[in-house]
C-alpha cells in the first residue's frame, strides 16, 4: 500500500507540474476541467499492479502452489553481520502509514461533516422561487453558494439584477454538476494530504469551475464591468472555500483577470493532445510493472531424502526434515491463531539469538529466501517440518534446525478447541 501510495503522489506531482507548465494559462476551461479530473483518474488508478501481482505480496505463493489464506509470519533476514526480523526493521514504516492513514481519515471526517452540516442548512432553509428558479432562502449575511442542485440564497440581500447574475452563475454549477469535481478534488486532498500537488490541484480545479461560471454569465448577456463591480461589492465574512461552490470566494482579482482576458485561439488546444502522450509515458513509468508469465510447473512430490548441493536453487522441492505425522485436520488458518510464548517479539528475538548464517554458505556466496513449514500441534508442540523452497543444503537445514528448536507454543483454537495449524515462515540468507 505505502508503495502504491508513493506511486500516485510521485504521479501526481508530475502531471500537475506538466499542466501547469502547458495549459493553465488558456481559456478551454471546458478542456481544462477534463485534464484536471484526468490527472486525478491516471494518478490513483496507473499506478494500481495488475490484479496478478497482489499474489506477489506473498513470496513464492504461486510457484508453490499455495492459497492466499495460509498463516506467513514475518520475513527473517540473516547476514553474516547479524539478524533481524523484517517486521521490526520496518517499524517505522508502520508508525509512517499509522500517521498518514490518520491524516486521510482527519480530511475525510471534515469532509463528511461539511455534507452534515449542507445537510442541516437545506432543511432549515426555506424553499421558495426567484422568478422561476427554484432556491432555498438564506438568512440576511450569509453568502450565495450552490451544492449539485440545491442553490442557496438570500434575495432581499440583493438588487434584481444582482440576483439574475447571481441565480446565472449558481445554476451552471448546478447544471453542469461542478460539486463532482469539487468532492472529487477533497477525496484526493485527504488520500494525498502530504503532497502539495494535491492541495494545489484542488485550488485549480475550484478556480476553474468559477471560470467556467463566470464565462456563462458573459456569454448569456450580462455586462462585464457591471458584473465584475458587483462581484467587488459583496464581501461575506463567512466566505471560505469548502466543498461548496461559493459564488465569490476565490481570489476576485483572478477571476477578474480571466473575464478580461483575450479569448485563446483554437490552435492552442493541440497543447492538450501533446499533454495525452506525455502524460501516458508518466503513468507508465509510475505504473505497476507486470512480471513475464512463466510456464506452469507441476507440483512437485514431497520427498524425505536430504537436498543435494547439485540442487539448482531456483527449482521447487518439497523436502521433509520430520517424519512426525499429526494426528487429526490440519487447519490453514484458525480462529484463534496459535502463539509463540511471549508473543511474535518472543519470536523474532528467539530467531535473532538462535539462527547463524553457516560458514560454508558464506565461502559459497550462497544466499537467497528459504520457505520453510512446520505444523502447531494441538498440544502446541512442533511437527511436521518441511523445505517448500530450498537454495542451499546447510542453509535449509539451519533453518530447520531453529524450527525444530523452538519450544512449545500456545495452540490454535477452532470453535473452542485446540487444532493443528499449519505456518510458513521466509528466512532470507544475505551476504550483505
Amino acid at each position: 500500500m505505502l508503495i502504491y501510495l508513493l506511486k500516485a503522489n510521485l504521479l501526481l506531482a508530475a502531471l500537475y507540474a506538466l499542466y501547469r507548465l502547458m495549459l493553465h494559462r488558456d481559456t478551454f476551461f471546458a478542456w481544462r476541467r477534463t485534464t484536471l479530473l484526468g490527472i486525478i483518474a491516471v494518478s490513483l488508478l496507473a499506478p494500481m499492479p495488475a490484479l496478478h501481482g497482489w499474489t506477489d505480496i506473498i513470496p513464492g505463493h504461486v510457484a508453490n502452489g499455495m492459497t492466499a489464506a495460509e498463516a506467513w509470519l514475518p520475513e527473517f533476514i540473516v547476514s553474516p553481520q547479524g539478524t533481524e526480523a523484517e517486521g521490526h526493521r520496518n517499524f517505522w514504516l508502520q508508525g509512517l502509514a499509522i500517521t498518514y492513514a490518520a491524516g486521510a481519515l482527519l480530511l475525510l471526517g471534515r469532509m463528511l461533516v461539511q455534507l452534515l452540516a449542507i445537510g442541516r442548512l437545506a432543511r432549515r432553509c426555506p424553499t421558495t422561487l426567484a422568478g422561476c428558479i427554484r432556491i432555498r432562502r438564506l438568512p440576511r449575511g450569509e453568502a450565495p453558494f450552490s451544492f449539485f442542485n440545491l442553490i442557496f440564497v438570500c434575495p432581499e440581500a440583493h438588487t434584481p439584477q444582482e440576483l439574475d447574475e447571481i441565480l446565472a452563475h449558481e445554476q451552471t454549477h448546478a447544471r453542469q454538476r461542478h460539486s463532482v469535481d469539487v468532492l472529487v478534488a477533497e477525496a484526493l486532498c485527504a488520500l494525498c494530504w502530504p503532497n502539495p500537488a494535491a492541495w494545489l490541484l484542488k485550488r485549480d480545479v475550484r478556480n476553474n469551475l468559477e471560470y467556467l461560471a463566470d464565462h456563462h454569465v458573459l456569454a448569456s448577456g450580462f455586462d462585464a464591468r457591471t458584473y465584475q463591480y458587483h462581484l467587488l461589492g459583496l464581501a461575506y465574512p463567512k466566505a471560505a472555500a469548502t466543498i461548496y461552490n461559493n459564488f465569490n470566494v476565490l481570489p476576485l482579482k483572478e477571476r477578474i483577470k480571466m473575464m478580461n482576458k483575450q479569448k485563446t485561439r483554437s490552435i492552442g488546444k493541440l497543447k492538450y493532445l501533446l499533454f495525452l502522450p506525455v502524460a501516458a509515458l508518466l503513468a507508465a513509468a509510475c505504473s505497476g510493472t507486470q512480471k513475464q508469465e512463466q510456464p506452469a510447473q507441476e507440483p512437485a512430490q514431497e520427498q524425505t531424502a536430504t537436498p543435494t548441493k547439485e540442487a539448482d536453487m531456483d527449482e521447487v522441492v518439497v523436502v521433509a526434515y520430520d517424519d512426525s505425522k499429526v494426528e487429526g485436520e490440519v487447519y490453514d488458518l484458525a480462529e484463534v491463531a496459535p502463539e509463540f510464548p511471549g508473543g511474535m517479539q518472543a519470536l523474532m528475538k528467539f530467531l535473532a539469538q538462535n539462527i547463524k548464517y553457516p560458514t560454508d554458505a558464506q565461502q559459497a556466496k550462497k544466499e537467497g529466501r528459504v520457505i520453510a513449514q512446520f505444523v502447531v500441534t494441538t498440544d502446541g508442540s512442533i511437527a511436521e517440518i518441511k523445505v517448500i523452497r530450498g537454495i542451499y543444503p546447510s542453509l535449509d537445514e539451519e533453518a530447520v534446525r531453529v524450527i525444530k528448536a523452538m519450544p512449545k507454543w500456545k495452540p490454535g483454537t477452532q470453535k473452542g478447541q485446540p487444532v493443528n495449524v499449519r505456518y510458513t515462515i521466509p528466512i532470507s540468507f544475505r551476504l550483505q
